[in-house]
């Protein structure tokens, strides 16, 4: 009988002892699942140093040669992200204590006001004239990417936080073949923090040298195609033969110059 109940003991000791960790894993899971279904922040941040004081979470950050600021341009090229110091993930690069967590790209809240009109779901998010506070999107230029909620308040200078997602890009709002074209030409020349002009501007000048080298030796080699055969055919007009070379090398020295000064003109932009 003592036996019986020793072991009746043991198995509901054993019973229990099982049951606790699946109970508190359970909990724990759930804890960590309803955590993230309510955290707006999904991203990778990085630590960037600033000297602006009391930044609020949700504000965003433009780059200047100054250091990093609170955005206050519309359709800023400059701006570097969100701050989130509820990241996900925070790569902490820097042991600065001037550093905040910045987001480039995932889901954040973002403070915003409703200085160009009521925000609804799906609409574009860019910078605006309030630091560090965006607003919806109305024209074509660099925006921080889209609203996941409404937002409407009748005052403009009131802000809030709304969840967006965060892809920093330049929006084109009127995709026309000549907008295109135009558009193609101003991001490429656009100083974002990601596609510095100088790199384009090299390849372009570059590139004009190199043309007008081509354009002016292949003028020059057949220009002086033609003089050797007319030569040939009449050696009397010799001087006025040489004298049309000459012409033509001048052209070619011309274009060649044209084409390095275009190209320096490019580089001083």
């Amino acid at each position: 009988m003592f036996g019986l109940e020793k072991l009746a003991l043991l198995m509901f000791a054993s019973s229990f002892l099982l049951t606790v960790p699946t109970i508190v894993f359970a909990q724990s899971t759930q804890h960590t699942a309803s955590s993230v279904e309510g955290a707006a922040t999904l991203g990778v941040a990085r630590i960037v140093e600033t000297k602006e004081k009391d930044i609020q979470d949700g504000s965003i950050l433009s780059s200047t040669n100054q250091g990093a600021i609170l955005a206050n341009t519309p359709y800023d090229p400059q701006v570097l992200g969100v701050v989130s110091r509820d990241a996900a993930i925070i790569l902490d690069t820097n042991a600065s204590d001037k550093g905040i967590p910045v987001i480039s790209v995932g889901r954040v809240y973002v403070l915003v006001s409703a200085q160009t009109g009521a925000i609804k779901k799906g609409d574009l998010i860019t910078t605006s004239t309030i630091a560090g506070v965006g607003s919806k999107a109305d024209k074509t230029g660099y925006v921080l990417g889209t609203a996941l909620e409404n937002y409407d308040n009748p005052n403009p200078k009131k802000t809030d936080k709304i969840a967006i997602d965060l892809d920093l890009h330049y929006f084109n709002s009127k995709p026309t073949f000549p907008g295109t074209l135009s558009d193609i030409l101003k991001v490429a020349l656009l100083p974002t923090k990601d596609a510095p002009t100088p790199i384009f501007k090299y390849i372009v000048a570059a590139g004009v040298v190199l043309a007008s080298f081509v354009l002016g030796f292949m003028s020059f080699g057949r220009t002086a195609a033609k003089g050797v055969e007319a030569l040939g055919r009449n050696p009397a007009a010799s001087r006025i033969i040489h004298l049309g070379i000459i012409f033509n090398v001048g052209v070619v020295i011309i274009i060649v110059f044209a084409g390095l000064t275009v190209a320096f003109l490019i580089l001083r932009l």
